[in-house]
């Protein structure tokens, strides 16, 4: 009894990840069916601003960086990414500067190793919103991409929701 429903646990789990890929649905989003995800996913994180930072937390009341977008994208969207920012950039389409839209995620080395160590969600008007361990300001913040620190750490950015070519507005 124990082993066969370990087997079916197994079987649940393999079929699962065939059947239901985590990017499979937002593939196939129209135009409109974006804007309208993109702008939940700025609203919904909107709302945890000021939350505290913790390294490893996802929520609701402390956040690291991979943390914050991962929650955020699986809490408004539905959409389950990895943990972890060099594995959230990996699974994202890299896009220009130039094709930036509100909600894709930009990404950040912030450490000496050189590797991705910090993503963040954009929000139009070169600001983004992220869950910051440390600077004058931690936990979860807006910050800008043209200036000082996150200027010079800046690596690029990467799609989660299929383009619109729309401005998704930001609601203050």
């Amino acid at each position: 009894m124990i082993i066969q429903k370990k087997i079916f646990f197994i079987i649940t789990f393999v079929l699962s990840l065939v059947a239901f890929p985590a990017c499979a649905s937002t593939k196939k989003m129209s135009v409109k069916e974006s804007i309208a995800a993109r702008q939940k996913l700025i609203d919904y994180s909107k709302k945890f601003l000021g939350c505290s930072y913790s390294s490893g937390g996802i929520g609701p009341k402390s956040f690291d960086c991979s943390g914050f977008v991962f929650s955020m994208s699986r809490e408004s969207i539905g959409l389950q990414l990895p943990r972890s920012s060099p594995a959230i950039y990996s699974f994202t389409d890299k896009i220009t500067d130039t094709e930036l839209e509100a909600g894709d995620l930009v990404f950040f080395k912030t450490t000496s190793s050189g590797k991705i160590s910090h993503v963040g969600i954009y929000l139009g008007n070169k600001e983004f919103i992220h869950s910051a361990s440390d600077g004058p300001e931690t936990g979860i913040i807006i910050s800008t991409l043209t200036k000082g620190y996150w200027k010079n750490h800046y690596v690029g950015a990467g799609r989660i929701l299929p383009k619109t070519n729309t401005k998704v507005t930001s609601a203050k």
